[in-house]
């Protein structure tokens, strides 16, 4: 049944259109869902502007989850709602993958993560579907090689991005070059987002050369947020981490995944619209 405007009211934390209350206020569906995944994933944001004071509409709803989590809060959003719904209703099985492609199954849901994580990435909220896909299409395999270095699986990471160095140097070369990869890494889901903002700030992308003087700030933020979870040593091995990924700039998917990474991408983009 399509939702008639005539029942729409402003949605109380961004002021878009709300349809009914959701945890005891007016809010859209958009704030509604927030809200909810951030009490059951009992997600702690930093305010990405330090102050606390950040702009909640409808366009800048996505800007900084801090202030959005903390308005949720204020207007005495019920946190109990959510602890005490019903969980997700459980999806039909879906046929396994014969057992020669699991591990190009579980890279293909890994890629998919990453095209995720990118299309989330602030950095793109004000840019144009078409500028989206570009930018995602450019970087994403960064995010990747990100989440594969966060997995421990270092095997992984020297096989598709050494193939592309083997072109032009020697095996001796190859060692050196290669010996060099990030120790294994852990981050929490604040810390990935910032980190997937370092690497886009550091995009080579033309649409994201406005970001490159972003870069040092969105360090300062994991530097900050390291701080005030103590483990500011850790903030230091992430953004080594980001930097070897792109100082290995070129990576061979082929040989991971199952499907091509063109078709994941307008897989999960078209999948994204939908919702």
């Amino acid at each position: 049944m399509v939702r008639k405007d005539t029942a729409a009211v402003v949605c109380e934390i961004c002021g878009d259109k709300s349809y009914g209350r959701h945890y005891g206020v007016w809010a859209c569906d958009g704030c509604s869902c927030f809200f909810k995944r951030s009490v059951r994933k009992n997600i702690i944001y930093t305010c990405i502007a330090g102050n606390w004071r950040c702009v909640v509409d409808k366009s800048r709803r996505n800007w900084c989850p801090a202030c959005r989590l903390a308005k949720c809060t204020k207007l005495n959003m019920n946190r109990l709602a959510v602890q005490n719904e019903r969980g997700p209703r459980k999806l039909r099985c879906l046929p396994m993958p014969r057992i020669n492609h699991l591990n190009s199954f579980k890279y293909d849901v890994t890629f998919s993560k990453s095209v995720i994580l990118t299309r989330q990435c602030i950095l793109l909220n004000f840019m144009t579907s078409e500028q989206r896909m570009e930018v995602i299409e450019e970087n994403c395999q960064f995010v990747f090689a990100l989440l594969i270095l966060l997995s421990g699986d270092e095997t992984t990471l020297r096989k598709f991005s050494v193939r592309f160095i083997l072109f032009y140097i020697s095996p001796n070369q190859l060692f050196e070059k290669n010996k060099n990869i990030p120790e294994r890494v852990q981050s929490d889901a604040e810390q990935l987002r910032l980190l997937v903002c370092i690497l886009l700030s550091q995009s080579k992308s033309s649409l994201l050369k406005f970001a490159a003087p972003l870069a040092n700030f969105y360090k300062f933020c994991l530097f900050h947020y390291c701080y005030q979870n103590d483990s500011v040593a850790s903030a230091s091995v992430l953004i080594s981490a980001a930097t070897w990924l792109h100082e290995n700039d070129s990576w061979d998917l082929s040989s991971l995944l199952r499907s091509s990474p063109e078709h994941l991408i307008t897989e999960v983009m078209s999948s994204a619209d939908k919702l």
